[in-house]
């Protein structure tokens, strides 16, 4: 029956657990201060800064970024002209059958 006690409970549950058990999950939590707390969320949050970079590789990755939106551009045209054209049919046909 020890395995019981290993396991770990969820905050969820100790809500409406007994208070018996709840001291039990609480027993169980590492201690750590507030200050430790913080500190360690503040690490996983902030993203590292990034690295200085010479205008030609900003410019590059520009110039890069560019050529693969240009490729998508037509698709979205075309798509805009379909879905312009299907409207424009459907509105037609509604209003000759009126």
């Amino acid at each position: 029956m020890d395995a019981a006690h290993v396991e770990p409970i969820s905050p969820e549950l100790v809500l409406v657990s007994p208070a018996e058990v709840r001291d039990q999950a609480i027993a169980v939590l590492p201690d750590i201060t507030w200050q430790t707390f913080v500190a360690q969320a503040r690490a996983r949050a902030i993203p590292p800064a990034p690295e200085r970079r010479v205008g030609a590789l900003v410019a590059r990755e520009v110039r890069e970024t560019a050529a693969e939106l240009i490729k998508v551009v037509p698709w979205a045209v075309v798509a805009f002209l379909v879905a312009t054209l299907a409207t424009l049919a459907m509105t037609l046909i509604a209003d000759a059958t009126r």
